[in-house]
């Protein structure tokens, strides 16, 4: 049984002649690619982690073949004798961010500002009690393991509309075959609608607060010196390098002491990216220090 996966690249995407810029085809190419292995990772082990990559030995059973280039609207078509998981994985990641940035309206997002001040106030009023890490290992949100796979996936598609976002006349579509048996699903992206793709994969919330220890191994203020404020955070439970994001100066001096000392524990929010957030090595919002 082949599995099929056609990208059409229409219209300012395509030039005189039927001819397409090497920029956007390559750029069309590494991401439906990476796309692809990252379905394939979800697929082969059941789930995807944050800077999971796919081993050479499962090339072959990633791998799509390019069947037919078609002019007109630019049409390649890619078949594998593997793929019938892999392109049912994508429809699955696809499907509900797709459904949200076609039928319109905004979702309310509040900032992450907002969010680490109320995290804030629920601890210093007791209002809420943060877990260990090892307890959100080994009891994580069903909901937001699964759909890590999703974020991933996602975040490929995202990058190969990149094209489409910047241009008002672009289209490029997607469409997905399983099997000579199953329908055919097909994504049709306009600018409008690869904008709201992309507002849809890209909120971010602040789960529960979580306790962490570890070291503190870098800071750096940002290029702008007052913003995206981050750490770099060894967790010394799985040695796992942790992005530690901080939202103000005040909360970034509290930290300078500690840079290249001893293990320290602090309290903070996993940032839950599309519903999802990786336990292992996500990226998490500095709330405090537990002395």
């Amino acid at each position: 049984m082949t599995a099929m996966i056609q990208l059409t690249l229409d219209g300012s995407l395509v030039k005189e002649q039927h001819l397409v810029s090497l920029r956007v085809l390559s750029k069309s190419m590494a991401h439906l690619q990476s796309a692809s292995d990252r379905a394939y990772l979800d697929v082969l082990h059941g789930n995807v982690w944050k800077h999971q990559k796919l081993l050479r030995r499962h090339y072959a059973d990633a791998d799509f073949q390019v069947d037919s280039i078609r002019q007109g609207s630019f049409v390649i078509e890619f078949v594998s004798t593997r793929g019938r998981e892999i392109v049912r994985r994508l429809h699955q990641a696809l499907v509900s961010p797709y459904a949200g940035a076609t039928a319109g309206g905004d979702k309310e997002v509040f900032q992450i500002s907002v969010q680490v001040a109320r995290r804030k106030g629920q601890l210093d009023n007791e209002l809420v009690a943060p877990q260990t890490y090892e307890n959100l290992v080994e009891n994580p949100d069903p909901l937001v393991t699964r759909k890590y796979g999703d974020r991933s996936i996602n975040k490929e598609i995202d990058q190969l509309l990149v094209p489409v976002r910047a241009d008002p006349a672009a289209v490029l579509k997607l469409a997905l075959k399983s099997d000579e048996h199953a329908g055919t699903e097909t994504y049709e992206f306009t600018q409008q609608v690869a904008k709201a793709f992309h507002r849809e994969i890209s909120v971010r919330e602040l789960g529960t607060p979580v306790i962490y220890r570890g070291r503190l191994r870098s800071l750096d203020h940002g290029h702008n010196k007052n913003w995206n404020l981050k750490g770099k955070f060894i967790n010394t439970v799985n040695n796992k390098d942790i992005v530690l994001n901080i939202q103000t100066e005040d909360d970034f001096n509290q930290l300078v002491p500690y840079l290249n000392q001893d293990p320290l524990t602090i309290i903070a929010c996993p940032i839950i990216e599309y519903a999802s957030f990786d336990p292992t090595a996500g990226d998490i919002q500095f709330i405090q220090i537990i002395r």
